[in-house]
């Protein structure tokens, strides 16, 4: 088992995100400070989304996302790499909370990501969580880590990703997977999943957010949100949630394999 996720790690490490810029830029508002500062404005209605294929309804576990099986991994280089991942969320909180004791101190990452949880936090429900799926991609334009930091796969943590601008498939979901918590959601209710995108041919990243005892999807290529087990296309890799150990979750193969 573990000698499968180390495969399954560097390939991620190789690959993923690759492919995926161009097709975000088809769906990004043009207007990429659209969260600018700690104000509360309307958001814009976002660009039309691209049809998703829907899979015939089957019943969803509410365990894990794409109903799969979770094996806990307390050591390698995924242990170490969410690890030091969650050390830097940390620093970004610290930082946060002295912003919101004095603007003063704020850096502009700061007001930016500050905005996003405000403004979610005016609507409710699914609607939130539509909100700032749109609010972060349109926030946030594609980059890869070889531009930005020189290094096949970086995870950055959400300043680093506001301060620039910029980011691939993981930072975006590393994105809302903060600014969800601090929203109000639940860490038992959120995954960082690791998919292969089989129509891109690439690894890729989403958050899934478990909301009414399902697992919705949301993803830096649509605006749109769709339940996990409707999802075609994705097929699920490994998941990891905020224990204080990795939770890796098992390999599925697809159906028709």
């Amino acid at each position: 088992m573990f000698a499968l996720i180390r495969i399954v790690y560097f390939c991620l490490v190789a690959s993923c995100c690759s492919g995926a810029f161009a097709h975000t830029n088809q769906i990004r508002a043009s207007d990429t400070n659209l969260v600018s500062s700690h104000r509360s404005r309307d958001l814009p209605s976002p660009p039309e989304s691209p049809t998703l294929a829907i899979l015939p309804h089957e019943a969803l576990p509410a365990t894990e996302p794409f109903a799969l099986s979770s094996t806990s991994v307390a050591t390698g280089e995924m242990s170490t790499k969410w690890s030091e991942l969650q050390s830097r969320i940390s620093a970004d909180e610290k930082m946060l909370e002295t912003c919101r004791s004095d603007e003063n101190t704020c850096s502009e990452a700061e007001r930016r990501f500050l905005s996003i949880v405000e403004l979610a936090l005016k609507h409710e429900g699914r609607a939130r969580l539509g909100w700032l799926n749109r609010a972060v991609n349109m926030s946030v334009k594609p980059a890869s880590d070889w531009l930005q930091y020189g290094s096949a796969d970086y995870w950055a943590s959400p300043l680093q990703t506001l301060g620039s601008g910029a980011g691939d498939c993981e930072d975006y979901a590393i994105l809302k997977y903060v600014a969800l918590r601090a929203a109000g959601v639940d860490v038992d209710d959120l995954r960082l999943v690791i998919v292969q995108d089989d129509k891109r041919r690439t690894e890729h990243a989403v958050l899934a957010v478990r909301y009414e005892q399902k697992w919705l999807i949301l993803d830096n290529l649509t605006m749109a949100i769709i339940t996990a087990e409707n999802v075609r296309g994705y097929r699920p890799l490994f998941a990891l949630n905020s224990a204080s150990a990795i939770a890796v979750a098992g390999v599925r193969r697809p159906r028709d394999a």
